[in-house]
């Protein structure tokens, strides 16, 4: 990825499961490498992001579920994201899509930061800090799949995708559970949600929207 002269270069190599180690934390020096100087500022700041309650968000007792379409080999945005957003929750599962397969792209990253995994088939389960993350990698177009139930839906530069597809978000919006977090750095503005208080300045277009799903679509 290249932006304003920073180049961000993702390297793709076997990793190993090393399994599952809570007492590894990320090494915040080498996480922001894999990030624009001015986005990490963005995130960083406490003020940026909103803290959301997960008994405002879904039920509280029960795993949340984030899906990330077009998610490339980026994991540490998510992560960011989740961090902030819900400091007290300590599961979460992750599904994410591409055309690629770029699991091992993701376990690199991983690695790269110091954090270790375990590995089954195509899932991988970390610790993010004190967070397990189960990770489920899916490959396929996600304008033709069968999409999943999720409480969390997560969108970073998607715009041009999306936009050959007008009925994609309407797609979306409805299979985001009730009391689920919106999560987009473009569209979503016409639905029913009660949008966060949100710097506009952590998305490119300018757009940037987190909202929680109240009610769904009448018929």
């Amino acid at each position: 990825m290249l932006s304003m002269g920073e180049l961000i270069v993702f390297e793709d190599r076997m990793v190993k499961a090393r399994g599952l180690d809570k007492s590894q934390k990320p090494d915040e020096n080498k996480v922001k490498t894999y990030f624009f100087c001015e986005d990490y500022d963005h995130l960083s700041k406490a003020l940026s992001l909103p803290k959301v309650s997960v008994g405002q968000a879904v039920n509280p007792t029960e795993t949340l579920t984030l899906f990330y379409p077009g998610c490339g080999a980026d994991i540490l945005f998510p992560l960011k994201y989740v961090e902030q957003l819900f400091p007290n929750i300590t599961e979460i599962n992750f599904i994410f899509n591409d055309l690629d397969d770029n699991l091992n792209l993701i376990k690199t990253v991983l690695d790269e930061v110091g954090i270790s995994f375990a590995e089954e088939d195509h899932k991988i389960n970390f610790y993010w800090k004190d967070m397990l993350i189960n990770l489920d990698f899916q490959s396929g177009n996600v304008f033709e799949m069968e999409l999943p139930q999720f409480d969390i839906y997560f969108e970073k530069a998607f715009r041009i995708m999306k936009g050959y597809h007008p009925e994609y978000e309407n797609k979306i919006f409805t299979k985001l559970n009730l009391g689920g977090i919106l999560i987009s750095d473009s569209g979503f503005q016409e639905f029913p949600l009660k949008k966060l208080k949100v710097s506009p300045k952590l998305s490119t277009y300018g757009e940037m929207i987190i909202g929680v799903k109240k009610q769904s679509i009448k018929s």
